[in-house]
């Protein structure tokens, strides 16, 4: 591990990311392509065997968007960022002003209304408050959901558009200095991103088949896509609609209260009035265009068909170099060091995949499209895959990650110098800011839920997959015309510490699973993961009044996790309690036996593919009941915020159905699961 860390060079990340944030690249266009031109022939030069895999996907493009209030006077609204001569990149004319792809095209005039960070609660909220939303234009601020689903609720409750903004309270003056001074959102800073919240990932209308050029396709009408017009802004636009609104206040005694107001210097408002009249035009094409993911393969010497894959994406909304090319260039100098030291003798004994991965911003689709179209050999050959969006933004190591990897995880953090601190490793400062909540040897790591690339991997296929990520600098620039090299290099850093950091966790993660003998996959540890979330469910049932808290347990409002599980959960915790032991026993004898040399070749060969299967055992064939698509009874993205994760999915949806009549067949699921990971590790003989 000491070798390969000193093979990685800050100057060669350095000169990655000159390379790539040159100019802007939003999938399909001119600079998307040179990008992926650049990528194919870096991997080549490296000498890897390199594919450019082609997909066609709807990729819609902006035309026409225009914000202004009606009355009480006529206003023009700004939807673009402010030029800044601090920051010449700001100039280029390929930006796009601010726009949210998938919006619905129209021309809409309405009245206003307020809805927080536009959630299925908030919503509701405005409901219970007698709040008409039906024909009105809903004003909503960044954060608490994906954007999409900001639209889905706005346009189930009747509004007529959605304008979406960054408050300041999330990002901007309540956080730090401004951009260009400092690194938070400035007034003008705008979101960019799809809404797209179908009930699958990829290409929206080649729903789990590969998006190739003569895929059959749903039409239009058919693909889950907003019908509203959505537009998003700076604070500054934001505050103009904000300060003429005249309605019932946020903190007024029986309102909504303070978790309403944001930090703009006016009282935040539930309803502009009658007067106030705002209009929003959204016109967008709607084609289906080519972009491709660039895939590098370091053959394997001895398991060839067995696959580590690292994958980042290369699209943006502007230049990219925060989101994604913070980790696309980590992904690159992992490719070479990794290729290198494979030139020099020492390649690993399972081959190494290097995806850098087109459109993940519309949708995660190059990812998804590559895993629909490879999914038997990833079934049963993917190893694990490593997720390096936007991975170096900082210098606090942090993943997410299937349970049974992240031993391997943090073995590999015990060997990687800290950044800008060498004397300490990753690990040793990661345990600093918090441990795991069963093992206190282990640092804190988080679930997998939704917003990147390991999705097909994970949630489709039961691939073990982990995020890897560093951050901790002082500022934002998410999706907006500022992230690039100088809003980078300002906020980030010169020194590309926190990149060189992510790297050796990157290649040394995934050198350690391509050459182990016996695997690292600990599927005892995802038993245990699944007793400790059947307390957190046990919580918020309890909260949610589907049954009482076990005796001798404090009832937890609210969520939280319990000492105890809840009655319809307690068979299924005594069977998971039974099943952690006997599997954690059969592989820690394994494990012991190939280190005394007591095991043959054809052996591990064996026990490999069971270690492999673990993850499998999760998937199911069918897919969930009302998200076919996602299969991993073991984690998915949370069903109505899009990025947090939902550990057990099937059951977290009966406690949000209060699906009191769905326990007993959810619970007969998993210990479905559970009998067959004890059988897994049953060797005969």
């Amino acid at each position: 591990m000491a070798e390969l860390n000193a093979r990685v060079s800050s100057e060669r990340l350095r000169a990655w990311h000159d390379l790539l944030a040159a100019e802007p690249h939003v999938a399909s266009t001119a600079g998307d392509r040179r990008v992926i031109e650049k990528i194919e022939k870096a991997f080549t030069e490296m000498g890897l065997e390199v594919q450019r895999h082609e997909f066609w996907a709807l990729l819609p493009r902006p035309v026409t968007s225009v914000l202004e209030i009606v009355s009480p006077e006529h206003r023009a609204l700004i939807v673009k960022e402010k030029i800044l001569e601090e920051d010449l990149y700001t100039q280029h004319p390929a930006l796009d002003p601010g726009w949210n792809a998938f919006s619905g095209n129209g021309d809409v005039t309405g009245e206003v209304v307020y809805a927080n960070y536009g959630r299925k609660e908030d919503f509701a909220k405005l409901a219970e408050m007698g709040v008409e939303v039906r024909g009105k234009i809903v004003i909503a601020r960044y954060g608490g959901n994906f954007r999409g689903y900001k639209a889905k609720f706005a346009q189930r409750a009747g509004a007529v558009g959605l304008v979406i903004y960054t408050d300041p309270a999330d990002s901007g003056y309540s956080k730090g200095l401004l951009y260009p001074e400092g690194g938070y959102a400035n007034d003008t800073c705008i979101e960019r991103g799809s809404l797209l919240t179908a009930l699958y990932s990829g290409d929206v209308l080649t729903p789990g088949v590969e998006a190739t050029r003569d895929a059959k396709r749903l039409s239009l009408e058919e693909a889950d896509i907003p019908q509203i017009p959505v537009q998003p802004v700076g604070y500054g636009a934001a505050l103009e609609i904000m300060k003429r609104m005249v309605g019932r206040g946020v903190m007024e005694k029986g309102s909504v209260g303070a978790g309403w107001q944001g930090s703009l210097p006016v009282p935040y408002r539930l309803e502009g009035g009658a007067e106030l009249r705002v209009r929003l035009k959204v016109e967008q094409d709607r084609e289906i265009r080519q972009t491709a993911n660039v895939v590098g393969v370091l053959k394997g010497a001895s398991e060839p068909e067995r696959m580590v894959v690292l994958g980042c994406h290369h699209d943006a909304w502007g230049f990219g170099a925060a989101d994604p090319l913070a980790g696309t260039i980590t992904l690159m100098e992992s490719a070479r060091v990794l290729s290198e030291a494979a030139r020099e003798g020492k390649r690993p004994r399972r081959t190494v995949v290097f995806g850098a991965w087109g459109a993940e911003e519309y949708g995660i689709i190059g990812s998804t499209e590559w895993v629909e179209g490879n999914k038997g050999r990833l079934a049963t050959d993917g190893v694990a895959y490593f997720n390096l969006d936007m991975a170096a933004m900082g210098v606090e190591f942090a993943a997410g990650s299937a349970p049974s990897i992240r031993r391997v995880i943090a073995e590999v953090a015990g060997q990687v110098p800290q950044g800008r601190d060498s004397s300490k490793t990753v690990l040793e400062a990661w345990l600093s800011r918090g441990r795991d909540a069963r093992d206190s040897s282990l640092p804190a790591f988080g679930d997998l839920g939704g917003g990147s690339d390991h999705i097909g991997f994970w949630c489709h296929v039961g691939v073990p997959s982990a995020g890897l990520s560093a951050g901790g600098s002082a500022g934002t620039s998410y999706h907006s015309i500022y992230d690039n090299l100088a809003w980078y290099r300002k906020v980030v850093g010169e020194d590309y510490e926190a990149a060189r950091m992510v790297t050796g966790m990157a290649a040394g993660a995934a050198s350690v699973l391509a050459d182990q003998g016996l695997l690292g996959i600990e599927p005892q540890e995802a038993v245990g993961e699944f007793r400790r979330h059947l307390r957190v469910i046990s919580a918020r049932g309890v909260a949610a009044g589907m049954w009482k808290a076990p005796e001798g347990t404090e009832a937890v409002v609210g969520g939280g996790e319990m000492e105890l599980v809840a009655e319809p959960l307690v068979g299924v915790d005594e069977l998971a309690e039974r099943v952690e032991g006997v599997v954690g026993a059969a592989v820690k004898g394994w494990r012991e036996r190939e280190k005394s040399g007591d095991m043959s070749e054809s052996e591990r060969v064996d026990l490999n593919a069971r270690l492999m299967a673990s993850d499998r055992v999760w998937v199911l064939t069918e897919g969930f009941r009302d998200r076919p698509w996602y299969r991993n009874a073991f984690a998915a993205p949370d069903r109505d915020s899009g990025y947090a994760a939902w550990v057990l999915p099937l059951l977290c949806r009966v406690v949000e159905d209060r699906d009191s009549a769905g326990i007993a067949g959810v619970v007969g699921v998993y210990e479905g699961i559970l009998r067959g990971l004890e059988e897994l590790v049953e060797v005969p003989g």
